[in-house]
């Protein structure tokens, strides 16, 4: 062969040739390959798609004419503890009076068109465009697949044919259903009407304030027939939809607006209305001829307890189960479900007695209303009036102008006088409504706090109307006064914060760090001043000391472990000791924070219900086992208990004292009495009663709290077996003086000239007092100088306090700290050997060890006390600082 340079060239490109040529074969070989795999693999799964599908469309009704699209649907029953039958749930939908599409204005079908399916009158049931939009959508917001792409035909389905969709508990689940939904939809498309699926959609849809169906929503918001409907009180109610608690009118009208503004702008988008109409409609303050809560349109409930209950269950069908609220709604409603409540009837029966009856309330009763008033004006245009115009129409003249009234004559006469002094010649009445309430009003709350099960709920006073009305014990919050002491402040003191019952304050005339004045009830100051006693008789400024003495961020943290829940970052300051809070609390939770006092430390969240049970007889939420959680060390609830036991014998809460069980309580006013309340427990129940005017009117009179609680409690307990409060291992008692709270010293801190000082206090083992008191000093001082003695003074010989500030009952019998140790500098003579004796030789405490924010008194030189100490006080301290 022919090997040449040429040659060799030739063949080397040759044989690179043919490599190339086979590595291309091999890719083309692999691509080959690959497209094959996926093919095979498409067509797989194409295969076992169909197959699954076809399976599950096997197993639907051959003749789709057979599905009934109504609105169907079992009612729920709700049993008490005892097994009886005490509430039948239907929300007016579910006795729905149905609304032909004929009487549903144009205007109203459209919008709902418009927000919910805009291509309902194009698709065949199923909208692709829609599917293709919604996971394009969910793509790009990060696999967010939140927007919905079901249609009208596959919601209505859902609602009124696929009732097991409540019992679904996994995706294959969901999944199934819906591939069923989707070929439904398209079935039933092809034998019914769209106008026919439309009405029994309006008629079927959840719009929140337990209505189903349009008509049941537009007597609930506007109190007239849908067919009345304008096209901006159309937007309002299809606004709704997407979200009935988020989008409620109610009481998220601002929320409701934006939702409105977005239903009328896809009307004019997709031409169902014009722009002068868009315009019109946006310039409508629909949102004043709202009715308010209070109305008779609701569900069938006629107890507050049970209004809490399905609040509850709503809320765990979403948390527990994950639902959403329009498919618990239907559940809760439409699901025949069986409700085993906590609810005691007897119990219930007696809150209810008792909050209801005048006789406790000492004359004090006032009738309040909420009105509305639309008028329609001669050129045309709406103006819309309320009790809060009212209000500012009387107190442009009379500033002290309220809305309560001394019976319903007297209300209608203001509400007479008022509409003739608005109302010009041509204008008409468009619509009215009015609603009394019996005031001041009242909440109370009972739990049996070994398990969190509340047994008694009331929301208020008056009839309870067929309706979901405002709940006054779980809807609203309001101040808790002096309550919330041993909540935000003395827990965390005697829990976490080093103090005891026996630790003292000063209790003084003080100011805030801001300036601001911190005074007492009553304006009175007891001086050198322990926790035992400020919880017994609610003093304002030794709480506050206490709070600051320990962190205000303590206290915060313990209010919430109790199960406060309405707290804010703005609440974290000293207000807070004394129950400032910004958004105030709800009843039940404040019930909720004794009871777990009451139960040991060991906090129970509050139950309406032990199980809840399907149609089919499947347990779907289960509360028997309500898991604790400890928050307090079980001495320190002991030692508060203690102390609330003073307060029901010798402090505030005498008036709620009942014989025949131990009880221990706590009372609280707020400014102006605007706020009563009363909370207390004894070893079988908790219970909070809270009493005051819907619009903050302040009170003359607060001791009903009391009177019912007692009134309440006493009839619960008649018939339970006498129990004390368990005392837990781990409590020492020592004797100690009420003025240091460290050890007394015989012949001193017993012989103090208003009696002897000396008590027994109970502490947790290991923080009992180990010194000895610091507070009291025995000697003789000159009359003159109120310092130490010499020989040649006029002198007179007792016991004496140290650190006792201006203006409080320790100040006839304080020595002035500034000079204390020193000896007369005006008579001459030896130093009496018996001067200088503080209590057993301890340290001067300062004038006021408080805490960050406290200000320091420099005491004065008080006058000579008399020759002969003054006689010991009563056994009962100075009136009640604070309620």
């Amino acid at each position: 062969m022919n090997y040449g340079k040429e040659n060799a060239a030739k063949r080397s490109a040759q044989l690179a040739g043919r490599g190339k040529r086979k590595r291309h074969s091999a890719g083309l070989a692999i691509i080959r390959i690959s497209l094959i795999c996926i093919v095979s693999v498409f067509v797989a799964g194409g295969i076992f798609a169909y197959l699954y599908a076809k399976n599950l469309i096997s197993q639907l009704p051959e003749d789709v004419s057979e599905i009934n699209i109504s609105p169907t649907g079992y009612l729920s029953k709700v049993y008490d503890s005892d097994g009886h039958e005490i509430e039948t749930l239907a929300a007016t939908g579910s006795n729905r009076t149905y609304v032909k599409l004929e009487n549903i204005p144009e205007n109203l079908q459209n919008a709902f068109i418009a927000i919910e399916d805009s291509r309902f009158r194009e698709h065949n049931g199923v909208d692709v465009q829609g599917i293709i939009r919604a996971a394009y959508t969910g793509v790009t917001n990060g696999f967010d697949f939140s927007q919905g792409a079901s249609t009208i035909t596959q919601q209505l389905l859902k609602n009124n044919y696929f009732t097991t969709w409540t019992s679904e508990h996994t995706f294959a689940d969901s999944l199934n259903r819906k591939i069923q939904e989707q070929y439904l939809a398209i079935q039933l498309e092809k034998v019914v009407s769209k106008d026919t699926i439309l009405e029994n959609y309006l008629n079927s849809i959840n719009l929140g304030q337990n209505t189903l169906g349009v008509e049941s929503a537009s007597q609930r918001y506007f109190g007239k027939s849908v067919s009345d409907l304008t096209l901006s009180e159309c937007a309002v109610i299809a606004g709704i939809t997407q979200n009935p608690s988020k989008y409620n009118p109610i009481y998220h009208a601002e929320d409701n607006a934006k939702r409105r503004k977005k239903v009328l702008n896809n009307m004019l988008e997709q031409g169902y209305i014009t722009e002068a109409e868009y315009n019109e409609a946006i310039a409508d303050d629909v949102y004043e001829r709202i009715q308010v809560a209070n109305t008779d349109y609701g569900t069938s409930s006629t107890s507050y307890f049970v209004d809490a209950l399905t609040d509850q269950i709503i809320d765990d069908l979403q948390n527990k189960l994950g639902y959403s609220e329009t498919e618990a709604y239907s559940l809760l409603y439409s699901g025949g479900l069986s409700i085993y409540s906590t609810q005691d009837s007897r119990i219930q029966g007696i809150v209810e007695e008792e909050v209801n009856n005048t006789e406790n309330y000492n004359n004090i009763e006032k009738i309040s209303f909420s009105y509305r008033l639309t008028i329609t004006k001669a050129d045309g245009s709406t103006a819309n009036y309320s009790d809060i115009t009212m209000l500012s129409y009387y107190q442009a003249s009379d500033k002290s102008y309220n809305l309560e009234f001394d019976s319903q004559e007297e209300a209608d006469a203001a509400i007479k006088a008022y509409k003739e002094a608005i109302m010009e010649p041509g204008d008409e009445v468009l619509g009215e409504s009015i609603t009394y309430t019996l005031q001041p009003q009242a909440a109370m709350t009972v739990i049996d706090h070994s398990t969190g099960q509340v047994v008694a709920l009331v929301g208020g006073r008056g009839d309870k109307k067929a309706a979901k009305t405002l709940n006054r014990a779980t809807g609203i919050t309001r101040q808790p006064g002096s309550t919330f002491k041993v909540v935000a402040c003395y827990a965390a003191a005697l829990d976490a914060g080093g103090m005891t019952l026996a630790s003292v304050e000063n209790d003084m005339p003080t100011t805030y760090a801001d300036g601001t004045k911190l005074s007492n009830y009553n304006k009175e100051y007891l001086g050198w001043t322990n926790i035992r006693t400020a919880i017994t008789y609610s003093i304002n400024v030794v709480t506050v000391e206490v709070m600051q003495d320990i962190g205000t961020s303590l206290g915060y943290q313990y209010a919430q472990d109790l199960g406060i829940t309405t707290l804010t970052d703005t609440d974290n300051n000293a207000a807070l000791a004394l129950g400032g809070i910004t958004q105030g609390v709800t009843n039940l939770d404040l019930t909720t924070a004794y009871s777990t006092i009451a139960n040991g430390g060991e906090y129970n969240a509050p139950i309406f219900y032990t199980t809840i049970v399907d149609h089919q007889g499947n347990i779907i939420l289960d509360n028997r086992e309500n898991q604790s959680k400890r928050v307090l060390k079980e001495t320190t609830s002991w030692l508060l208990t203690s102390a609330m036991e003073d307060v029901m014998t010798t402090g505030t809460g005498k008036a709620a004292n009942f014989e025949g069980m131990a009880v221990a309580g706590k009372s609280g006013t707020t400014t102006k009495n605007k706020d009563t309340v009363f909370a207390g427990y004894t070893p079988y129940y908790t219970a909070v009663i809270w009493g005051g005017f819907d619009d903050n009117t302040p009170q003359s009179y607060t001791t009903y709290s009391k009177v019912i609680w007692k009134a309440v409690m006493s009839r619960i307990h008649e018939n339970l077996e006498y129990k004390d409060f368990t005392k837990p291992s781990g409590i020492v008692t020592k004797q100690v003086c009420k003025k240091s709270g460290k050890l007394a010293i015989p012949g001193v801190c017993d012989c103090d000239p208003r009696g002897s000082q000396v008590y027994t206090e109970y502490f947790e083992e290991g923080t009992e007092p180990t010194e000895t008191c610091d507070h009291h000093y025995v000697g003789t001082v000159c009359s003159a100088t109120h310092m130490f003695a010499n020989s040649e003074c006029p002198a007179y010989t007792g016991v004496f306090i140290l650190g006792a500030a201006p203006g409080t009952a320790d100040a006839a019998y304080g020595l002035d700290a500034t000079t204390f140790g020193q000896y007369c500098p005006i008579h001459g003579g030896y130093p009496l050997p018996n001067s200088g004796t503080v209590g057993g030789g301890g340290a001067v405490a300062p004038a006021n060890p408080g805490g960050e924010g406290t200000i320091e008194v420099v005491p004065a030189a008080p006058a000579a006390p008399p020759a002969v100490p003054p006689a010991a006080p009563p056994a009962v301290p100075p009136a009640a600082p604070a309620q």
